[in-house]
């Protein structure tokens, strides 16, 4: 049904961490507050990482900062340039539409430990019968770059910047990520909404 639901099982039965999950399609993919991600077979990256952490859900606020600024990073490397976040789980085009989102579930105890399966959905190709679904200005990845890497490649760009971010803030949290964080933030010193 969706990679976050499956992974979310596994975990529970023990899964180890760093196991991933990619689809290439879902039958009900979701987003944040229970919203569907709508993608057509082929045309998206789709996938979800486990990642247990020993201090608890208590030391996870701010994770989902964490992981946008790994995404912004690995698509840099892709060489999509002018990708944005919007807080708290929106990858944005410079134009503000939607390239693809985050869902971050986790199970475990408050002060550990900790399971935090994550979920990233990106818009590789945008066919008229997916964007026709999506009630949002939204935009694709071959869009933003003539020469975008395949899914694979770029599956492998984003778990390496997953790897070493989801490390760096088990170790040391939000706070030594905060520039890059307002770096990314596509609302940054902007008044109103987007």
């Amino acid at each position: 049904s969706s990679s976050n639901t499956e992974l979310m099982r596994q975990a529970a039965q023990g899964a180890p961490g760093g196991t991933v999950l990619a689809v290439e399609w879902q039958s009900a993919g979701r987003g944040r507050m229970g919203r569907r991600w709508h993608a057509g077979l082929g045309n998206a990256l789709t996938f979800s990482l486990l990642w247990r952490f020993e201090r608890g859900l208590g030391a996870l606020s701010g994770l989902s900062l964490a992981v946008g600024v790994a995404i912004i990073r690995a698509l840099r490397a892709a060489g999509v340039e002018g990708a944005q976040l919007k807080w708290p789980n929106d990858i944005l085009n410079e134009n503000g539409a939607k390239l693809g989102g985050v869902l971050i579930e986790a199970q475990g105890d408050m002060l550990g430990p900790a399971a935090a399966v994550i979920g990233i959905g990106l818009n590789r190709a945008l066919p008229p019968a997916v964007a026709g679904r999506i009630d949002r200005e939204a935009a694709a990845l071959t869009e933003a770059v003539a020469d975008l890497p395949g899914r694979n490649r770029l599956l492998a760009l984003l778990l390496a910047e997953l790897t070493d971010m989801l490390d760096d803030f088990a170790a040391r949290g939000l706070v030594p990520l905060r520039a890059a964080w307002e770096a990314c933030h596509g609302l940054q010193d902007k008044r109103g909404r987007r």
